[in-house]
């Protein structure tokens, strides 16, 4: 693990904006990667295909993060289920969660983890 921190380290001093071009590139291939196992569904005009949202790279202590979210307003009830209730106020059901988003996270972690590793291995190789 220090050896990993040392790497970023030397990285960041002599290259930082290499760090964001590639996690720019790796939340691009998350974020496909969503939208190719999230569900056509449209409520008020709005998909949730086409409202996954990317954040800028951000430092936030040693570390560096890019933030992905879906900005429809009905994303949360697809991917986290919902209550059904009658007009009159009464609960008649559960509909259960989607859960695509999670999934492609989970799905996505190993190789991003991998590709992200063997770039910093490669470019702590040329930078030293």
């Amino acid at each position: 693990m220090n050896e990993f921190i040392e790497k970023i380290k030397l990285v960041e001093k002599r290259a930082p904006d290499k760090i964001t071009n590639k996690l720019n590139r790796v939340g691009g291939k998350l974020r496909t990667a969503a939208k190719a196992n999230t569900p056509m569904l449209k409520s008020k005009g709005k998909t949730i295909v086409k409202s996954y949202k990317l954040y800028p790279v951000e430092k936030v202590g040693d570390s560096y993060q890019k933030g992905i979210a879906n900005t429809a307003p009905h994303f949360h009830l697809v991917e986290n289920g919902h209550r059904k209730v009658t007009p009159s106020g009464n609960e008649v059901g559960f509909v259960e969660g989607q859960f695509f988003f999670e999934k492609t996270v989970k799905e996505m972690e190993q190789p991003i983890a991998a590709e992200l590793e063997k770039w910093l291995d490669k470019l702590y190789e040329e930078l030293k």
